[in-house]
């Protein structure tokens, strides 16, 4: 009998709505946490385009689930992660957001569909790199920074590096929306938004300790702040050469939402 009751009411619920087509969700998307959308589709439509096109409305951030994420981070960073040579990267951190406005194209009147609009969005980065290099000669790791070389009077390090991403541009994927019951709906996107802005790194150098080699005098000696700043200047420009050929920002959803 209860089955007969709750066969009744989906039955019912989804008569009394199934021709108006507004629908709201939630979900998760990859690198922007939680996720808000609203729209119309209105797949028992008799209209032919109304079958097949529908809008959507949506937006994610990550400080919903600042602590689920951070704790997620950590518990991937516990002790930190080994890179290779004794260098690890700890205290991960992300901060993203990101809104779009979307149209729906259901090919066949089905379940699966494409999808175009517009999206705008950040994401903020960073991580601490450290380490011990035990094989370092003479108790000193050494490494370049371009072109000149450098030491750590020590075999430790440490230093923070931070990847910056203001995005925005038109958005193109692919998705579907599974039934379920009464109006709830299983919804999965993928795609990218094409955009001219590339990502942008920072690379912080802590000072102490820290040697540099003069090749006009053939000595090592202790840096000077200016010197270091420039060379971080032009490797942290020559990175960002390197990022600006990336200029695909993906995009990956899941959730539920719910149609009247």
């Amino acid at each position: 009998m209860k089955k007969t009751i709750v066969s009744l009411f989906c039955l019912l619920c989804f008569d009394a709505f199934a021709y108006v087509g507004t629908q709201f969700g939630v979900g998760l998307s990859g690198l922007t946490g939680l996720n808000v959308l609203g729209g119309y589709y209105n797949p028992e439509s008799e209209s032919y385009l109304l079958r097949r096109f529908g809008v959507r409305a949506d937006l994610a951030d990550t400080d919903a689930l600042k602590s689920a994420i951070d704790s997620a981070i950590d518990s991937f960073m516990r002790d930190g992660v080994a890179v290779g040579d004794g260098v690890k990267i700890d205290n991960g951190k992300l901060d993203a957001w990101h809104a779009s406005l979307l149209l729906d194209y259901y090919p066949f009147a089905g379940v699966w569909r494409l999808t175009g609009g517009y999206a705008w969005g950040g994401a903020d980065m960073s991580a601490d790199i450290f380490g011990e290099i035990t094989t370092a000669p003479d108790a000193r790791f050494y490494f370049y920074l371009a072109g000149d070389h450098y030491y750590y009077n020590g075999n430790d390090f440490g230093g923070v590096t931070e990847i910056n991403w203001n995005f925005r541009g038109p958005y193109l994927g692919t998705g579907f929306d599974i039934d379920l019951f009464c109006g709830f709906v299983l919804f999965f996107d993928a795609g990218v938004v094409f955009t001219n802005r590339p990502a942008k790194v920072h690379i912080d150098i802590p000072h102490d300790q820290l040697y540099v080699y003069n090749k006009e005098s053939g000595v090592w000696q202790p840096i000077t702040i200016p010197a270091l700043d420039n060379d971080v200047a032009r490797a942290t420009r020559e990175a960002n050469d390197k990022l600006s050929s990336f200029k695909f920002f993906p995009m990956v959803k899941m959730g539920f939402s719910y149609r009247f």
